[in-house]
């Protein structure tokens, strides 16, 4: 049973209540992340999200990481391209603690000069640790050339030179023209006192403006990603493939069998790409699909780290056991199989508070709306063979695949 209340600013708060555990997860979700940027903003969302670490109007940084980690709590955030997260989990007894703080970052940050310029250079660091990372650098660059001409396109890092020319005064420009209240979820899962808690986030997030409309995403109707090619040469060892084909949003109904498409071609070691590449072949110690849905647009992916002589054998492989899937369909054998799979993981990952918060903030914060566990699963089984037909004919679209390579020095 979930619980739902709209905050006197505007701020939506949905909470799931489980007594029988002994720790609460929150989360603090904003509708920002590279998607709402600008070229020229790229990056802001990222760069702000490290900021709210680094001090408030009566903590230090090194305060707030001395008293998460003296009361056992887990504190994190992460930028996507659609959304930043501020979460906490505690122990029961020690959640107010742990939302004190949390809220305390989220209203009350200074952003000291100093922060912003030791932070510019600890995100430099990660960019350059990004392109250094093979498999890193080319999902980002797959990203890339598929969603070109989408906001999707757009890296959440953002390119090394924005990060360099940014000033404090863009950064709490870009954070006042996000983070208000309509623009705002909570998320709580755990064991927690449903009123303690509310009057806490009442009194605690009151400073945060209520703002005028939430920020909206349309579904990329018009787009169409045309077939491409691209190919990155590094001082590396070992070849990397990426192919990327079209895919549902997180809003549209065939994403559930969009989700089975992925797994059943590299979600598991009995997957169609493991089972050959690998298994049959011994060409890859690691290969797999998985589905990028967000809400614009999706995208079925496609990795494998290859041998360099091995990389024609692999490529063929794969793109013929795509042929295969195009030309003759999945068997219901696979089909229920794979229901049975991924409702399995759906429920093992679903085992702790922090996961089922993440689940329910996006939720509430993309789709407006709460998707519970026996609907989720439901929804899995309810897919038929019409169903991944249709979705392998969408899909599966040759004119519409995007390949990339991430290769050894030329010799």
């Amino acid at each position: 049973m979930y619980q739902e209340k709209i905050l006197s600013n505007g701020i939506r708060f949905y909470g799931e209540y489980i007594p029988q555990v002994r720790t609460a997860s929150v989360g603090i979700w904003v509708k920002a992340g590279s998607s709402t940027e600008s070229d020229a903003e790229n990056g802001l969302s990222h760069f702000l999200e490290h900021l709210f670490f680094k001090g408030t109007e009566k903590r230090s940084y090194k305060q707030i990481a001395e008293e998460f980690d003296n009361l056992g709590i887990q504190s994190n955030a992460y930028t996507s391209k659609e959304m930043t997260c501020y979460y906490v989990k505690a122990i029961d007894s020690k959640l107010s603690e742990a939302v004190d703080i949390l809220t305390d970052m989220f209203c009350h940050s200074v952003f000291p000069q100093r922060e912003v310029e030791k932070e510019r250079g600890v995100i430099l660091e990660e960019i350059a640790m990004s392109l250094d990372t093979p498999d890193d650098l080319l999902m980002d660059c797959l990203s890339e050339k598929f969603f070109s001409g989408t906001e999707l396109s757009r890296t959440i890092l953002g390119p090394a030179e924005n990060i360099r020319k940014f000033t404090r005064e863009q950064i709490l420009d870009y954070r006042n023209k996000h983070y208000y209240g309509k623009n705002i979820v909570i998320a709580a899962v755990g064991n927690y006192n449903e009123e303690k808690l509310l009057a806490e986030l009442e009194e605690k997030m009151q400073g945060v403006p209520s703002g005028e409309k939430v920020n909206v995403y349309h579904l990329c109707t018009n787009w169409k990603p045309v077939k491409k090619e691209f190919c990155i040469h590094k001082d590396i060892e070992q070849a990397h493939l990426g192919i990327a084909f079209p895919g549902p949003g997180s809003a549209e109904e065939d994403r559930y069998a969009f989700s089975i498409l992925a797994n059943i071609f590299g979600g598991g070691m009995s997957s169609r790409l493991f089972q050959k590449v690998r298994e049959e072949l011994g060409a890859a110690y690691s290969v797999y699909a998985y589905p990028a849905i967000y809400y614009q647009a999706g995208a079925l992916i496609i990795y494998a780290g290859i041998s360099p002589e091995k990389t024609q054998v692999v490529e063929e492989a794969i793109l013929n056991e795509i042929k295969i899937v195009r030309e003759k369909g999945i068997s219901q054998e696979e089909l229920e199989h794979t229901k049975t799979q991924i409702s399995a993981s759906y429920i093992m990952g679903q085992e702790s508070t922090s996961a089922k918060m993440n689940l329910l903030g996006r939720n509430a914060l993309l789709l407006e709306k709460i998707i519970s566990e026996e609907e989720m699963l439901e929804n899995i089984q309810k897919v038929t063979m019409t169903d991944m037909n249709n979705i392998i004919e969408r899909v599966l679209q040759e004119k519409m695949r995007c390949t990339g390579w991430v290769l050894p020095q030329e010799q």
